[in-house]
């Protein structure tokens, strides 16, 4: 209930009281009795209302959505909290028990039973192998591209398709979510399309040079470009505040024209009738 009909109730029933006084007194007109029933009608059904029970929320259950926090991971892209141990866990694969079927890690040679890049990216490496600085650090599909000369068809047609893990975009909300890939699987699908590391590097230096000296193309071509603006604006700047002081004429019999020049360079031809 609002103030206005707080206030409204205490001047109802204000006058209520100034009325049943009034009646103890001395007697009503009809117009007074009948203003005083419809003043105890608003009261009446304004303490109803005021009266009236909201519905009990307590037994509804509130749903919310768990908040994931994000870690700065200093790589250009956000990674996901783990949840807490008392939280409900991810669904993962579970752990091999027999130790004859255990993949063996591919740093320290001995068998696991569960990792997160074994099961995540299919890498067998255990958790304490684990080198997220290095070589098993996170790079985005742009940086998979441009670093190691892998195309489209490299990352997800050419068998086996590398796994990857998708996160927000940390610059661009709006974007769609980024795939990180797994460095040392993108350095081996890399040695398998070109062969071997040093024909990867030599690739690398070809294009740099030649996206160097493109650049530098352009760069003169800029330069040459407003070079001949500023000329053209100072010749003709020059040649319109110029006056034209030319020398004896020169007549030309093979040509049966007369030619003279001034000092700035120009030549001006003509013929005599």
């Amino acid at each position: 209930m609002d103030t206005e009909d707080k206030h409204k109730i205490n001047h109802t029933e204000e006058i209520d009281l100034n009325i049943d006084a009034k009646d103890s007194n001395t007697s009503l007109t009809a117009a007074q009795r009948a203003r005083a029933e419809r003043n105890r009608q608003k009261a009446r059904a304004l303490r109803e209302a005021r009266l009236v029970q909201r519905p009990n929320t307590e037994g509804c259950q509130r749903i919310e959505r768990n908040a994931i926090r994000a870690l700065d991971s200093g790589g250009g892209f956000l990674l996901e909290e783990e949840p807490a141990p008392d939280a409900t866990p991810c669904l993962r694969p579970a752990p091999v028990v027999h130790r004859s079927e255990q993949p063996h890690c591919l740093v320290c040679e001995l068998p696991f039973p569960q990792s997160y890049l074994f099961d995540t990216f299919d890498y067998s490496v255990c958790d304490a192998c684990r080198d997220d600085e290095d070589a098993h650090s996170l790079i985005t599909r742009t940086e998979a591209k441009s670093e190691y000369l892998l195309k489209d068809c490299d990352l997800d047609s050419r068998p086996p398709a590398l796994r990857c893990v998708r996160r927000r975009n940390p610059h661009r909300s709006r974007f769609a979510e980024m795939r990180l890939y797994l460095r040392a699987q993108v350095e081996e699908r890399a040695l398998l399309v070109w062969g071997s590391a040093e024909e990867l590097q030599r690739e690398l230096e070809e294009r740099r040079a030649r996206r160097d000296k493109a650049a530098d193309t352009a760069a003169r071509r800029r330069l040459r470009a407003l070079r001949m603006d500023v000329r053209s604006s100072l010749y003709d700047r020059t040649r319109a505040h110029h006056e034209h002081a030319f020398g004896p004429e020169i007549y030309d019999a093979d040509a049966d024209v007369y030619r003279r020049s001034c000092d700035c360079g120009h030549v001006e031809t003509y013929e005599k009738m």
